[in-house]
């Protein structure tokens, strides 16, 4: 199965508005192919089944054909998978979904309208009182290539602090905070909604240094051999989608509209720690 998760079933649709029809012809059947939509894994598949379940229903009517939604073991899995072209739809945190475009040639749908607020925490009590308190420190991160750590790393670069300081991969946010309270990091880079999830049991003693706001929620892009009609259709059918305004704005549950180009083009300062990082190999997490 291509090395990845199915955690979405297909959704039944009758032919009508097919994004490739010779494709859905060819089959027979007289029920359109398909679409391919690979789902970034920042939850479990279980709860990305819950999660996106009204986008997979809008998209299966709207288009008139079935949707199938999959997901990767990681970031890192599904950024190779996007480079090999093997989706259709590919949903990508910002900075990897700007890679997506710049490297491999996938070209924009949609994007939510909520966005991405990233925290620089340190102790409360601890000597870190300004970005220059970092010199020589460790700064605690999610796998390098999450939106946080990249975000993160930006910042300290920055600041003049990339060369100065060390980063360390932590398993989770969570186990960051530990770390954070043990004195083992100086500083962790996380998202502000990471910490309202936490469980009850996490030190909680932090202090916000700095706040690095507005930057996308994962991006929907199309894969490079669609043609452009073919994404036209794609870009109505997502920025059709209604989302349920007595729920919280989230990735999943947001209006999905176009970004500007110099929206996208402020995303470009990621693109080389992104492309850096998957040169890499993967840190293992502490």
């Amino acid at each position: 199965m291509k090395a990845r998760r199915r955690v979405l079933a297909l959704l039944a649709g009758a032919a009508g508005l097919p994004l490739r029809p010779a494709a859905a012809q060819a089959q027979g059947s007289g029920q359109a192919e398909p679409l391919d939509v690979a789902l970034a894994p920042f939850l479990s598949p279980t709860a990305l089944l819950a999660t996106f379940a009204p986008l997979r229903e809008h998209l299966g009517r709207t288009l008139r054909r079935p949707v199938e939604m999959v997901t990767a073991r990681d970031f890192r899995s599904l950024a190779e998978a996007t480079r090999r072209a093997e989706h259709d739809v590919v949903q990508l945190p910002a900075h990897l979904a700007r890679l997506a475009m710049v490297d491999w040639g996938w070209r924009f749908v949609a994007a939510p309208t909520a966005t991405v607020t990233v925290l620089v925490c340190v102790k409360g009590s601890g000597p870190v009182r300004s970005a220059a308190d970092l010199r020589g420190r460790a700064v605690g991160t999610l796998d390098a290539l999450s939106l946080t750590a990249t975000v993160g790393r930006r910042w300290l670069e920055q600041q003049g602090l990339a060369a100065s300081t060390r980063v360390v991969t932590m398993a989770s946010i969570n186990s960051a905070l530990f770390a954070l309270d043990r004195d083992e990091v100086a500083a962790i880079v996380c998202a502000d909604t990471q910490l309202a999830t936490l469980p009850p049991t996490t030190p909680r003693g932090e202090r916000v240094l700095a706040t690095i706001t507005d930057i996308p929620a994962p991006l929907y892009l199309a894969r490079p051999t669609l043609a452009p009609a073919e994404v036209a259709v794609l870009r109505t059918a997502f920025e059709s989608f209604q989302h349920d305004p007595a729920k919280p704005q989230t990735a999943a549950n947001s209006p999905l509209r176009p970004l500007g180009e110099a929206r996208l083009a402020a995303l470009d300062g990621y693109v080389a720690i992104a492309r850096q990082a998957l040169a890499e190999a993967p840190a293992a997490p502490r």
